[in-house]
């Protein structure tokens, strides 16, 4: 996404000096969106006394998925009360641990 925005910039019939500018401002957030989503590791879990916990490499805490979460066969767009939208592939878990995150997820969220 990134590149395809870089290649557009330097496309566009803006001054140099403007392209060397936006330039410079979608390697700064590239920079800063690549160093976020690498250093975050999230954990799911779900309980029948405390419900869907999430945890963002700390303690975990209750959140309320919400009933607009999309599910295919290749990927899981959680939605979460409060909190942006977590993409889950299938390829993140293991065949059975995707499928049985499928069922739970169709059994509790209402």
């Amino acid at each position: 996404m990134h590149l395809l925005t870089l290649c557009a910039s330097f496309a566009n019939s803006l001054p140099f000096v403007l392209k060397l500018a936006v330039a410079a401002f979608i390697g700064l957030n590239f920079k800063m969106t690549f160093h976020k989503v690498t250093n975050e590791k999230r954990s799911i879990k779900h309980s029948e006394n405390l419900g869907w916990q999430i945890s963002n490499g700390g303690d975990f805490e209750a959140v309320e998925i919400l009933t607009s979460t999309v599910i295919t066969t290749s990927f899981i767009f959680l939605q979460v009360q409060d909190k942006p939208t977590i993409i889950i592939a299938n390829d993140a878990l293991s065949e059975d641990d995707y499928r049985r995150f499928i069922v739970k997820l169709k059994i509790t969220v209402h």
